[in-house]
């Protein structure tokens, strides 16, 4: 086979892997950029339904610690009227020891009335003649005379007075009797209250237990969509440096917000702010604020410029030597993928995009795909 014979068949050869070789690889990576983006609208539709969660426990926790004011009112306030209560019983029970201790004695005075009605009856005026009659003198007749004509005002009194005492006691009962009865209204009225708010607080707390056995599936399924997209974004990667097509040999050496240096979540594990789970923090925040620049911390090349799942608006540059960095919840990006930036070159905007509780940088260093504290490098 001749020289120009083989030349054609290789340039043949190059050209058929060019034709179908090449397009394969970007049609694996529109595919995986596709996958990707479907597992992060999955993400922000959970993160969202958890944020709705996570808010309505916040309203149902305060809404029983309200309840819990209310219900110490109400038992208070019951104990005040079971008091009362209390006090009206005895109050009753004292009054008609005093009634039936008054009526013993009514009773015989009544009986003594009768008896000397009684006696009077029977022995009529001949009683009071032998009085009259026995008489000494006539100053001691005149006194016997006084004596029964007194002795006859006397009953005349005590009769009066025994109806009197009568309808006092018999007025007062009847105060005291609705005043027990008022009493035991108004016990019952705040027992009422109280088993009132015992049951709405019941509700409220099994209300409660439902919303954060929501919130832990959601979060099992949070967890389970970001595992699934780090595995993708492996292959993202190393597809997307493909595309690079550089060697450069990069380092960080500058601070990513020349504005501000305060730090407001370290490296490390820590309480994630949305999902309230003990997790690593895989960067560093920085409280800079919204719209401040945002500077590349080393040359390199942009091989991601876009909505990141959790991180919001994101860039990623590759430094080389197996080192990236990672900017997250940009307001606005200014690079885009396969752009090689210099450092302090102004990639984008601070915000608070993503899953973020307010304006900051989330910045990141990985070496090898791994994570690693970025104050190492400053």
């Amino acid at each position: 086979m001749s020289g120009f014979s083989k030349a054609k068949i290789i340039i043949l050869t190059f050209l058929f892997v060019i034709a179908f070789v090449i397009p394969a690889a970007a049609d694996e990576l529109n595919d995986a950029l596709r996958k990707q983006q479907e597992l992060i609208e999955q993400q922000n539709q959970a993160a969202s339904r958890l944020k709705n969660l996570t808010n309505r426990a916040d309203t149902i926790k305060k809404q029983i610690q309200q309840l819990n004011v209310q219900i110490s009112a109400a038992e208070n306030d019951l104990k005040e009227k079971e008091k009362l209560y209390i006090q009206a019983q005895q109050d009753v029970a004292d009054i008609k020891r005093e009634i039936n201790a008054k009526q013993a004695e009514l009773n015989k005075r009544q009986d003594v009335l009768r008896q000397r009605v009684r006696t009077i009856y029977e022995e009529g005026q001949m009683s009071y003649l032998e009085v009259i009659f026995q008489a000494t003198d006539l100053a001691d007749f005149i006194s016997r005379v006084e004596y029964m004509s007194c002795l006859v005002e006397n009953d005349q009194n005590i009769l009066s007075d025994i109806r009197l005492q009568k309808q006092e006691l018999d007025k007062k009962k009847e105060e005291l009797v609705a005043k027990l009865e008022h009493a035991e209204k108004l016990k019952k009225e705040a027992e009422e209250a109280k088993a009132y708010l015992d049951s709405v607080k019941a509700k409220k707390e099994i209300a409660l237990a439902q919303n954060e056995q929501d919130q832990a599936a959601l979060i099992e399924q949070i967890e389970k969509l970001e595992k699934d997209s780090k595995a993708l974004e492996s292959k993202i990667r190393e597809l997307q440096k493909k595309y690079a097509g550089s060697n450069i040999n990069g380092s960080i050496s500058v601070w990513p917000t020349p504005n501000c240096k305060y730090i407001t979540s370290p490296f490390g594990y820590r309480i994630h702010p949305i999902t309230g789970q003990h997790k690593l923090h895989t960067g560093v925040d920085i409280g800079a604020s919204y719209g401040s620049n945002v500077v590349a911390t080393g040359a390199g090349i942009v091989i991601f410029s876009g909505w990141y799942g959790a991180y919001g608006n994101t860039v990623i540059i590759d430094h080389g030597n197996g080192i990236s960095s990672l900017y997250g919840h940009l307001s606005s990006r200014a690079v885009s993928e396969n752009d090689v930036v210099v450092p302090g070159q102004v990639i984008g905007k601070v915000g608070s995009t993503g899953w973020s509780t307010g304006p900051h940088l989330h910045f990141e260093v990985r070496k090898n795909g791994e994570p690693v504290n970025p104050l190492q490098y400053f």
